[in-house]
């Protein structure tokens, strides 16, 4: 379903503004939103700095010498660039599988009060002033209810209502909690 704008009634009797939209997060999205989650902080772009440069070391030591620890330098090296993005399409796929309810769509609805978000016949308010950051990446505009869940806005399903989302969303929560990309 396209996003779209609406005006609804709430409470009080007036007329205040809201946009609905849904959403159908795969195992594609659930795979990206991970990935970001585990890369994007200080401890994963060290943990691929550490990676990289282990497999540099790796590259290095195998020009000149075969040892023992050239394998320890393969291993750690593997292990945030191969092993981590390997497991973490797998959780995905996991989640996915377990939890059917995902292959439902998520419809949202962004309203004076907070998000509401509604699944078959379950249904849920995130307030404004509990939305702990906004972030912005290539592929997904992630609002975060906590430090570790958020709700995934795939762009391509958001089409021409990504500004209005971001706007709408943007004179609702802080500024120093949005990160928007340029």
């Amino acid at each position: 379903m396209k996003a779209q704008g609406t005006l609804e009634e709430y409470g009080g009797g007036s007329m205040e503004k809201s946009i609905k939209f849904d959403v159908k997060v795969g195992v594609k999205e659930l795979y990206f939103f991970l990935l970001h989650y585990n890369y994007a902080s200080v401890n994963g772009a060290i943990s691929l700095l550490l990676s990289l440069v282990s497999l540099g070391v790796f590259v290095f030591r195998l020009q000149y010498e075969w040892s023992t620890s050239n394998w320890f330098f393969l291993a750690i090296g593997l292990l945030f660039t191969v092993v981590q993005p390997v497991l973490l399409l797998k959780m995905a796929v996991t989640q996915k599988i377990k939890n059917p309810s995902m292959n439902d769509p998520l419809e949202y609805e962004l309203r004076e009060d907070g998000i509401l978000l509604r699944q078959n016949d379950l249904e849920q308010l995130a307030p404004w002033d509990g939305i702990a950051k906004v972030v912005e990446n290539k592929k997904q505009i992630l609002v975060y209810t906590s430090r570790v869940n958020a709700c995934i806005w795939p762009k391509k399903q958001l089409e021409e209502q990504k500004e209005e989302l971001k706007l709408y969303v943007s004179e609702h929560v802080d500024a120093g909690l949005c990160k928007w990309k340029a």
